[in-house]
């Protein structure tokens, strides 16, 4: 195996910044589109009902990491592309893949999603998360 040196990794966050806020108002939509530019922005939930988020194609996503909070307690979906996996979790041998990540009815729950290329890496801040494929 190979020695990692100082500055190797094998996908650059060159878009890591905090770049803006968009919240999705009470009235607002229940099925907001997130796009590869939105890469950086806070999704703030405030829509009076389940609202799901549909992530971009992963391959356009290297790199890339998507902000999600609720405000309100309503379920809050984020949903990989069209066959596009979310790794939530996993163990020794493999990660948990699902098509979905919920954050059920908690405000100020949060999270996080980071794109590779290949896959969507989900990571839960607060509240009860769940999965399904």
């Amino acid at each position: 195996m190979a020695t990692r040196a100082q500055g190797d990794r094998d996908v650059a966050l060159n878009e890591l910044a905090f770049r803006g806020i968009s919240i999705n108002a009470t009235t607002n939509d229940a099925s907001p589109t997130v796009y590869a530019s939105d890469s950086g922005i806070l999704f703030i939930n405030k829509y009076a009902g389940t609202t799901t988020y549909t992530l971009p194609a992963v391959e356009d996503c290297a790199g890339k990491i998507f902000y999600f909070m609720s405000y309100v307690a309503n379920n809050l979906v984020i949903a990989g592309a069209s066959g596009d996996a979310v790794i939530v979790g996993g163990n020794t041998s493999a990660g948990i893949v699902g098509a979905t990540v919920t954050l059920t009815g908690v405000i100020g729950g949060h999270g996080y999603i980071i794109g590779d290329g290949t896959n969507y890496y989900f990571f839960a801040g607060t509240g009860t998360w769940t999965y399904s494929t």
